[in-house]
């Protein structure tokens, strides 16, 4: 090594131990800052690159690391989803019940039918009649208010070994249909005298069903009777009443009944209506909340069967209501009729009562129910056949069913015989 010598391209050690090394700039030396900045930018990738990966790991941040999530949302939008399930189960709530019990009621509705023929009254509505056993007189069966011909069972099967008798179900009532949509003058309001013309049209149509008519009736179906047979005596041979409403009994004991009538009972169908149609009666069938309301020893399963079926329709209980929320003006054409034309004398008319009209009403309603059936005796048809069935009240057509076939085979037979005789002569 010559200290001020040598070949040109001999190298100085110093110089090549400091060949890497970058000068420090001076002050204001622009070129040398950016030499500077180079060098530290390729020092930390190389050291990087040159590092372990263990050593990487090493130098990782301890705990947690925040990262982001996508379904992680801020607190209104979380507030916002719960409102939207808690509105989603509300729906699911609402909906499900009333579409399950439609599509049962679809299901159900040929299953629980009974037997019987649907009469075509006019405009495509059919109302259902059933008629058993074979003969005259034919005796015609017709249920209380909101009832169907269900109650008649055990008694129609009785009365037939004898004779022919036909139950029917009035418009909307168990299968028989409403009037069709447009015939307002029929439908509104759905009072007696258009029960007593749908019952006519049925009688002129099932041939089958021989005259003279021995007419049953019990509550409103009584009301019917008694203005059929004013209307069309000739037809008519008896008239049996079964706890029959009477035109004044929203006037008697200070109207306790017009109380009773439409505060009552009128909205307790109104809210068995309403149950059905959002599905809450099925529901409470099945857990036994409630039970069907025709009920004793002589009621078959089959009934039992079809009235659960029938508590389940809307359209069933809405005919229910129609009939008690115009019951005022059947009342009103009955009385009318009365003035202008005298129940007739040729008609046989027996009235059946029990101690009391329901046993689970208050006294006050019963002892106004006796009072307006005094006055249907007295007043109405003086003279008439008066039973009262010792223990019973408005229930006994399916729970007592003797106390009013012997009174109609009575009149069966009577005329019969009376038949019988004058073929003779």
């Amino acid at each position: 090594w010559e200290p001020h010598g040598g070949p040109p391209d001999h190298e100085c050690p110093s110089q090549n131990r400091n060949r890497n090394h970058v000068r420090k700039p001076r002050k204001n030396d622009v070129f040398g800052e950016f030499i500077m900045s180079s060098a530290r930018k390729r020092r930390g990738q190389n050291s990087l690159a040159a590092r372990p990966s263990v050593e990487r790991e090493n130098d990782a941040p301890k705990g947690p690391v925040e990262t982001f999530d996508p379904r992680r949302r801020s607190k209104p939008r979380s507030w916002l989803s719960r409102c939207m399930n808690i509105t989603k189960y509300i729906m699911f709530a609402l909906f499900l019940p009333p579409f399950l019990n439609y599509t049962a009621l679809l299901r159900e509705q040929e299953i629980v039918q009974p037997e019987g023929d649907f009469i075509d009254v006019g405009e495509g509505q059919k109302i259902f009649v059933s008629c058993k056993g074979k003969g005259a007189p034919t005796v015609l069966l017709d249920a209380g208010t909101g009832t169907t011909s269900d109650v008649w069972e055990s008694i129609q099967l009785e009365l037939a070994k004898n004779t022919r008798v036909c139950v029917y179900d009035r418009a909307g009532l168990g299968y028989s249909d409403v009037p069709p949509q447009g015939l307002e003058s029929k439908w509104q309001p759905y009072t007696i005298e258009t029960m007593a013309d749908n019952l006519h049209e049925v009688l002129q149509q099932k041939k089958e069903i021989r005259k003279p008519l021995i007419l049953v009736g019990a509550e409103i179906g009584a009301l019917v009777a008694r203005f059929y047979a004013q209307m069309y005596e000739v037809d008519i041979l008896g008239l049996v009443q079964v706890e029959p409403l009477v035109e004044n009994i929203f006037s008697v004991d200070g109207g306790v009944w017009v109380q009773y009538w439409y505060n009552q009972l009128l909205m307790s169908l109104q809210a068995l209506q309403f149950s059905a149609a959002i599905g809450f009666t099925r529901f409470a069938l099945i857990v036994g909340m409630v039970d069907q309301p025709i009920t004793g020893e002589f009621t078959s399963n089959s009934v039992k069967i079809r009235q659960k079926y029938l508590l389940c329709q809307p359209r069933h209980l809405s005919a229910a209501v129609d009939e008690h929320y115009f019951i005022n003006n059947s009342f009103s054409q009955i009385s009318t009729l009365w003035t202008m034309k005298s129940f007739p004398k040729n008609i046989s008319v027996t009235v059946i009562n029990g101690n009391y009209y329901d046993e689970q009403l208050p006294p006050e309603l019963n002892r106004a129910w006796a009072k307006s059936q005094q006055h249907l005796i007295s007043n109405v048809h003086p003279g008439c056949k008066h039973i009262v069935v010792n223990g019973a009240d408005r229930h006994m057509l399916y729970r007592n069913p003797s106390s009013v076939v012997n009174p109609v085979l009575r009149l069966v037979k009577q005329w019969k015989h009376t038949n019988r005789e004058t073929r003779k002569q």
